[in-house]
This record gives C-alpha cells, sequence and structure tokens, in this order.
C-alpha cells in the first residue's frame, strides 16, 4: 500500500521524531537518515506460533511548500478477502484431485496455511506501522488548510462602517 500524508513540522523535525519513536518503544525497529529517507518494522504473532515482520518504508520530503511523508508498506489481506482465498484455493483443489492430479491438489490444499502467515500478519502489523507514522509526525491524509491573512487598512474599515464605497485609485 502506497501512502501519502501531510504535516507541519520539517524534514529535521520528523527525523527527530521518528528516532525518538523507534528508541523508545520495544516493539519497532528501524532507522532513519538526514536526508528524510527512514524505515520502521514491527512484528506479531500469527496462529499463536510464527511470528510476521513487516517493514514500512518512507521518505519525507518537502514539496511545493508543504512537508509530505510518502511510503510503501505491504497491507496484507483482511479477514473477508482470506476466505475468499481460501475458498478459491480448496475449490482447485478439489477440481485437480477430481480430475486425476492428486499430488497437484493436494500441493494447492497445502498452500492455504503457509498463505495464511503474510496475509495476515501484514495486515495486522501495516496498520500498526501507519498508525505510528500518523501519531509521531501528526500527520494527516488531507493537506494543511492554509489560511489567508487580509490586511485592512484604516481608510478601508472606516469606509466598510459608513456603507460608502472607497474610491479607486489608480497609478
Amino acid at each position: 500500500m502506497r501512502f501519502t500524508y501531510y504535516t507541519d513540522k520539517t524534514v529535521s523535525q520528523c527525523m527527530v521524531a521518528l528516532n525518538e519513536r523507534i528508541h523508545a518503544s520495544s516493539k519497532l525497529d528501524g532507522w532513519t537518515e538526514k536526508n528524510g529517507r527512514f524505515a520502521i518494522s514491527t512484528s506479531s504473532k500469527v496462529l499463536k506460533r510464527f511470528t510476521r515482520r513487516t517493514q514500512l518504508e518512507g521518505r519525507v520530503e518537502k514539496e511545493n511548500g508543504l512537508i509530505t511523508v510518502k511510503g510503501y508498506v505491504s497491507d496484507g489481506v483482511g479477514p473477508r478477502e482470506r476466505i475468499i482465498i481460501y475458498a478459491a484455493l480448496a475449490l482447485g483443489a478439489v477440481l485437480l484431485i477430481a480430475s486425476g492430479q492428486f499430488l497437484p491438489g493436494i500441493i494447492v490444499l497445502m498452500a492455504a496455511p503457509g498463505l495464511h502467515i503474510p496475509l495476515a500478519g501484514d495486515y495486522e502489523n501495516s496498520y500498526v506501522l501507519t498508525q505510528e507514522i500518523q501519531r509521531t509526525l501528526k500527520a494527516k491524509h488531507t493537506p494543511p488548510v492554509v489560511v489567508k491573512t487580509v490586511v485592512v487598512t484604516k481608510r478601508q474599515a472606516a469606509s466598510s462602517k459608513s456603507g460608502t464605497k472607497p474610491k479607486a485609485t489608480s497609478k
């Protein structure tokens, strides 16, 4: 999954915040560079026995006056989609066995538990990693709103109170 977040912090503030978060947490591992590149990773248990490690790689950079955080993390597959994948594998295995291809059918059937570890692990870990990035950098999906400051002179303020239009001046 590719993502883009926006933050109000500078690139160097982002790198310091990420570095502090990596060193403060026992669940996160990773590195940061001064040029804005970083990577963080975390691991979780899948099926109470297997450990799956997922890494998020990204870059913080200034683009058109905005600080953007762009990156990539493998996002796995949600529970509903995993059921569809397992059902398709089971159907394929049954069709292979029914057509006389016993060994390939058994191999396809055995692939389902092996697929569960990366699909479920990355699904859980990617959520944790993206939440950590958003929380640490105070980043959002939408760019910050730029408030335009309007300077009103005394003459314009006085004319707006009296209800008269200011005279147009040309130079």
